[in-house]
């Protein structure tokens, strides 16, 4: 294991993707949660183009946070666009 290496940004990806999620219900946070989701899903596609050697662990954590990611930008968006409408106004 001395020859592999984290994947750069992993863990930033995972700390955005889970935080996507309940930013996304927040009020008036559903723009930051989205911004914070499209982050993490670009971070997890630009270290996943790197190349190989990394550590397990290291994208597994990736991959984690870009499902977290896809379903907390598709629930902000969601929500942005309720809030957007007025519907939850109502």
């Amino acid at each position: 294991m001395s020859g592999q290496r984290d994947l750069p940004l992993s863990m930033v990806t995972l700390v955005f993707g889970v935080l996507s999620i309940p930013l996304a219900f927040a009020r008036h946070l559903c723009v930051p949660a989205t911004i914070m989701g499209l982050l993490a899903i670009g971070f997890h596609l630009w270290g996943r183009t790197r190349g190989n050697g990394y550590a397990q662990a290291s994208l597994r954590r990736s991959l984690w946070g870009f499902r977290l990611a896809l379903a907390g930008t598709a629930c902000a968006v969601i929500m942005w666009v309720l809030w957007w409408t007025n519907v939850l106004l109502a």
